[in-house]
């Protein structure tokens, strides 16, 4: 089962492209809504520490769900490896 429902996942999909702009939207699509295979796109991607890319897809899913009456985080971040 998918991280999120069809109908959020356009706004993640958005989310995705800004924190990670190297993604391209393949890479993006074929998460297919479960952002646990994120941290295998970001290591290969940006060629990155496994740990370092557990902790980003680990922060991007807090920042997805923020506490009750609040609205998506959206960071503005360039991430250099």
């Amino acid at each position: 089962m998918a991280d999120f429902s069809k109908s959020k996942w356009p706004e993640v999909r958005d989310l995705i492209k800004m924190n990670w702009d190297l993604l391209d939207d393949e890479d993006i699509d074929s998460l297919r809504g479960h952002l646990d295979l994120l941290s295998d796109k970001i290591q290969k991607v940006y060629n990155c520490s496994k740990e370092r890319a557990d902790h980003e897809m680990i922060e991007f899913k807090k920042e997805l769900n923020p506490r009750k009456g609040h609205s998506y985080y959206i960071p503005n971040k360039n991430i250099i490896y």
